[in-house]
């Protein structure tokens, strides 16, 4: 299965997959819910020092998580066709099957580190919304 996968794949659909991951998280952690977030995980607002050193750093944090998003694209792709799913609706439901499979761990280590449940639905939020999107995406895109 993953000779065909890789010799047939749409490896723009995947990237661009890859990417509305990235910028869907960009929006969320900032404009969306960037302080929410940040107040819930007690994380003070930075000073000028604390902003340059993670201005310094953001380059290969943006850098990882994008290649984690490729990663999560090209399995989203391998189970997509493993599963022939190539319209919509299948794909929300992949989206939101492997989106639970990724996000119930998610929520019960936050549960044990005593994290407030909105927090939960913030971070779990865009996993659900991220994950199905990028199913979306790959499963239309022939």
């Amino acid at each position: 299965m993953l000779n065909q996968f890789l010799s047939n794949a749409n490896w723009l659909a995947i990237i661009v997959a890859a990417v509305a991951y990235f910028a869907l998280g960009s929006l969320w952690f900032s404009v969306l819910f960037g302080k929410q977030w940040m107040a819930l995980n007690n994380i003070p607002e930075p000073t000028p020092e604390a902003r340059a050193q993670m201005k310094s750093m953001m380059a290969m944090m943006m850098a990882k998580t994008l290649a984690m998003a490729l990663v999560l694209a090209f399995a989203i792709g391998v189970l997509s066709m493993g599963l022939s799913i190539h319209q919509c609706v299948p794909g929300i439901k992949l989206g939101l099957a492997l989106s639970a499979i990724g996000v119930i761990p998610l929520v019960m280590a936050d549960m044990y580190l005593m994290k407030p449940t909105k927090l939960w639905f913030i971070d779990a939020g865009y996993h659900v919304i991220g994950i199905t999107l990028m199913s979306i995406i790959i499963a239309v895109w022939h």
